[in-house]
């Protein structure tokens, strides 16, 4: 059983309750709205490429015109989501430079370095809702937050091996192993995604026992080849930067990596 492929039917659910029953008449929960936030207004093609380069994840629309109902939609988005860094352009050399021959939402993603384009008036009954989905699906960072939405675009990701840190918020030391955790992040950027996993989340735990880890076991660090579905748990007391990245350049060159005694003890416990 592949690891997102439990999440499937949690995946469709959660689209059709932010989405709507046909996409109409539905809202975004849980969004922070800022009426005076605004995108920047990007006039020639270096303002861009400079806005792209500075963001570890960039949102630029691109419009023919400034008058369709597909940039007022996209104002709506600004306004209400926060989280994202965005742009717009409406010169021709800009949309050019850019291969844009329709109104589109564009995101780059460092991460990956991944361009992803939705052509919005290619889409039925576009509207606000489905761009903030089409961003939160394909919201990959240095360290992306695993939840039901960004698992779409972890399991649609180039990256195939994928890091993943199992964790209960909040607990004892996790500022100091998330900033080791970015730290391995950026020096594995475009061959590894790292990925944290917080199991009091409904339906993270899934994930975790996929591993044959329990709640007890954690915070521990497990890795996935997406591909193959081969996956190893990191069994070493410490997690920093230097054991994680040594733990990833050990599985990416086929090392060895059978399970450990100790995870066939706790198989055996359970």
């Amino acid at each position: 059983m592949a690891l997102y492929s439990w999440n499937f039917m949690i995946i469709l659910l959660l689209a059709r309750t932010v989405s709507g029953q046909n996409g109409e008449n539905s809202t975004i929960t849980n969004v922070v709205k800022d009426p005076d936030n605004e995108a920047k207004v990007f006039d020639d093609i270096s303002e861009a490429t400079a806005f792209i380069d500075s963001s570890e994840l960039a949102v630029i629309a691109f419009f023919q015109d400034s008058e369709s109902k597909e940039e007022e939609y996209f104002k709506n988005l600004v306004k209400d989501n926060k989280e994202w860094d965005y742009g717009v352009s409406y010169s021709k050399t800009v949309l050019n430079h850019f291969n844009i021959t329709s109104n589109t939402l564009s995101i780059f993603r460092k991460v990956d370095s991944k361009r992803i384009d939705l052509e919005m008036d290619e889409v039925k009954d576009i509207n606000t809702v489905k761009l903030y989905r089409f961003l939160t699906i394909n919201d990959l960072r240095l360290v992306t937050e695993y939840n039901p939405m960004t698992a779409i675009g972890i399991f649609e990701s180039q990256v195939k091996i994928h890091l993943l840190l199992f964790m209960e918020k909040g607990f004892e030391k996790q500022e100091e192993t998330l900033m080791d955790f970015r730290k391995a992040a950026e020096d594995l950027r475009g061959k590894v995604l790292f990925i944290s996993v917080d199991v009091t989340l409904k339906g993270n735990e899934k994930v975790m026992f996929y591993f044959g880890l329990r709640r007890n076991d954690l915070p521990k660090v497990a890795i996935y080849n997406s591909e193959d579905e081969s996956k190893k748990v990191m069994n070493t007391g410490d997690i920093n930067a230097k054991q994680l990245t040594d733990f990833c350049y050990r599985f990416l060159s086929g090392e060895n990596m059978e399970e450990e005694s100790e995870q066939e003890e706790l198989k055996t416990e359970l």
